[in-house]
């Protein structure tokens, strides 16, 4: 049987475009990328050069009816737009993260696309790899008993990253926003929605200035618009207890942490913005033991949300990436703001299904076994 392809367009052909475009041309057959867009023009025509696709304005790919997907890799503050015009157009969108900046913005979209019949994903998607999906396949078959309780950790140097891509110090890019949201993500994926939030902040020299040479803005002002310390206690709505840290003021060794203590055991999971993450079980009065892989997507696979949409639309089922977590994992993170900012308890008020799982055994793309796009397809 032919696999019927869904016509794809990628608005922002920066870093992360390329890891899009070579998964969405060469790991997946349900999706045909047919053209890219960027405000830079010498930019988007490098892209389309490299990958044999069109170079399109914007306008031109909302007005293109061929085109039934948009993949929006834009910075946040563009995000809204593009994902508003878009679902205006018929068209359905998968995001980078996040939905939006402004929570109403979220909420307007997500309320729009379900007006329109229309899909909305947003990423990460890295929960739909091999390491997050091997670790929900632990806790959903009881292998630390009764999850109790989380503690996650992220630090990174933004006085590097952000010199680099200074949405990363606006609303809506600090830490948890940019990379936090791959914890809690995962989370979400393993263990539903969440119910409240408390938090405490702190904005580490809100003033900087410019040290890189290379870039435009060398020697020039900015302001860190956000904390960039945040500590927070989060309640899920099956009684799990949470505590959350992320610091961007750190050095650029990295130490991510995710573990969970259940009442029978001990996971402990690599870092999330991974898709080959490993996972670390450890039982009573035994040494922790490396758990095997249940699933595939090991290497980089960032597309793979789009690819699921692009498989859900054509089976008329739910996608995965679904807009109601990720609307939900951004409420959380304004919640936990929101929280440090007024010193009193954020109460959640979305919540979603947990997506399905992916179905175990399809590792790899060998001789002797189906594919790991197959995952998607059944």
């Amino acid at each position: 049987m032919a696999i019927a392809q869904i016509n794809v367009a990628v608005v922002g052909c920066g870093v992360i475009s390329d890891i899009y475009l070579q998964s969405l041309q060469d790991k997946f057959a349900v999706t045909n990328v047919v053209a890219c867009s960027d405000l830079n023009p010498e930019k988007m025509q490098a892209k389309a050069e490299k990958y044999h696709i069109k170079a399109m304005n914007y306008a031109d790919i909302l007005a293109d009816p061929t085109i039934q997907l948009i993949v929006n890799l834009t910075t946040p503050k563009a995000h809204y737009s593009i994902i508003k015009q878009a679902l205006e157009h018929g068209k359905h969108v998968f995001s980078e993260k996040m939905i939006a900046v402004e929570l109403s913005d979220g909420q307007e979209l997500c309320e729009l696309a379900q007006s329109k019949n229309l899909r909305l994903g947003v990423a990460p998607d890295t929960f739909l790899g091999g390491g997050i999906q091997t670790a929900r396949y632990m806790v959903d078959h009881g292998l630390i008993g009764d999850p109790l309780s989380v503690v996650v950790s992220l630090n990174r140097n933004f006085r590097v990253y952000a010199d680099i891509f200074p949405h990363m110090n606006q609303r809506g890019g600090t830490l948890p926003f940019d990379t936090g949201c791959y914890y809690l993500t995962a989370l979400a994926s393993i263990l539903g929605p969440a119910k409240s939030v408390s938090a405490f902040g702190r904005r580490y020299q809100p003033e900087r200035i410019g040290q890189r040479t290379d870039k435009p803005w060398f020697g020039e002002k900015s302001t860190v618009e956000a904390d960039n310390i945040l500590t927070a206690t989060v309640a899920y709505q099956d009684g799990v207890l949470t505590t959350v840290h992320f610091n961007s003021e750190n050095i650029l060794n990295e130490q991510p942490q995710m573990t969970l203590f259940g009442s029978d055991g001990i996971l402990k999971m690599g870092d999330p913005n991974n898709f080959d993450s490993p996972n670390y079980l450890t039982k009573q009065l035994n040494e922790p033991v490396k758990f095997p892989f249940t699933h595939g997507f090991l290497e980089n696979s960032r597309g793979l949300g789009v690819a699921d949409m692009a498989w859900a639309i054509q089976q008329n089922r739910p996608h995965r990436a679904s807009m109601e977590m990720a609307y939900h994992v951004f409420e959380l993170i304004h919640g936990m703001y929101q929280s440090a900012e007024t010193e009193t308890v954020y109460h959640m008020q979305s919540t979603f299904d947990r997506p399905q799982p992916l179905p175990t055994g399809y590792l790899d793309n060998g001789f002797w076994g189906p594919t790991e796009e197959s995952a998607l397809a059944f």
